[in-house]
């Protein structure tokens, strides 16, 4: 995804979403809200 306002706005949603707190944010997981934030599932065949 190309660099831009609505990614750092979706970003901060999951952020928030696991919680700033926690200290062990899983890459995966983040990957994972990102692309149903942004409704991708069918590139990964979901």
């Amino acid at each position: 995804m190309p660099d831009s306002s609505e990614l750092d706005e979706k970003i901060t949603e999951v952020m928030e979403r696991i919680g700033t707190s926690e200290r062990k944010k899983y890459r995966a997981v983040v990957y994972y809200m990102l692309v149903k934030k942004f409704d991708k599932e069918s590139v990964y065949g979901m």
